[in-house]
């Protein structure tokens, strides 16, 4: 299962990402947050920091260069 995040930033071209779940589970970052709800599970959710930081470590998942290891 995939992610798709569109930015759409004022002034700046478009840009689509495409992140595998796995990588949200898997994550070792501080963009990608796991908001656990313990006491009601059903409303526990995933979070997506976005910052000028992020974007440069998000370059990694763009549907350019996911495109590439799907052909694998």
């Amino acid at each position: 299962m995939f992610i798709a995040l569109v930015l759409i930033i004022e002034n700046e071209p478009r840009v689509v990402y495409l992140i595998p779940s796995k990588d949200l589970q898997d994550s070792n970052n501080n963009f990608f947050v796991n908001n656990e709800v313990s006491l009601m599970p059903s409303l526990s959710n995933w979070e997506i920091k976005i910052s000028s930081k992020s974007i440069e470590e998000l370059e990694k998942y763009t549907l350019k260069n996911m495109i590439d290891k799907l052909k694998v």
